[in-house]
């Protein structure tokens, strides 16, 4: 009779555990109005598109002020730009934000800083090998693709001005998506934004 009440009265060696409660953001995702907050969450990109959409659309109209020659030597020089662009930002910067996203979901703190520190390493080396690339290859290169005269000399301008400064089109595609994995949207489409004003107003009328 001892034995069964010494029994009866000792608690469980594993008691259970409380469920946590779900974050705020957590919460409104599982129980807020669906169609409410698919808007809300894809407010910031869609602003992000608008800008880079904005741009392309403004360097095509100032381009078509400049003449044919300066239209048919960007498009020798376009699709290397678009082929570093992408590179950086779809296929980089894809693997640099589900990274940090994994890490941070997995609570690894650490992790998520030491990713974006090779993240900026990464836009570094990028960059500098876009840029040699192009600064040191481009002469050749536009020529094998048939420019001549005055469009091989735009396609060369609009070349060496691009990849002069692929660092920083490298660190803002690298960096954005390195917070695009913290969930924070908001601040990538405001500091895209203010980039591509920055490129409207150094564009004359």
């Amino acid at each position: 009779m001892t034995h069964v009440t010494t029994a009866i009265a000792t608690p469980p060696a594993n008691p259970p555990v409380a469920p946590a409660r779900p974050a705020a953001r957590t919460k409104m995702l599982l129980e807020a109005p669906i169609f409410s907050t698919l808007l809300r969450l894809s407010a910031p990109n869609v602003l992000n598109l608008l800008a880079l959409a904005g741009m392309i659309t403004f360097d095509a109209l100032f381009l078509g002020r400049l003449g044919a020659d300066a239209l048919a030597g960007v498009s020798l020089a376009f699709p290397f730009v678009m082929l570093m662009q992408h590179s950086v930002n779809g296929g980089m910067g894809g693997g640099v934000s589900s990274a940090i996203a994994r890490a941070l979901g997995a609570g690894r703190r650490d992790r998520a800083d030491a990713l974006v520190h090779h993240a900026f390493v990464l836009a570094l080396a990028l960059a500098a090998l876009f840029s040699a690339t192009m600064l040191l290859g481009a002469p050749v290169l536009f020529r094998w693709m048939g420019g001549r005269g005055e469009m091989l000399s735009a396609a060369l301008a609009y070349s060496n001005a691009t990849f002069s400064g692929a660092i920083s089109m490298c660190m803002l595609n690298l960096l954005g998506n390195a917070v695009r994995g913290t969930g924070n949207m908001t601040l990538l489409a405001l500091s895209s934004s203010a980039a591509c004003s920055g490129t409207f107003s150094s564009r004359p009328c």
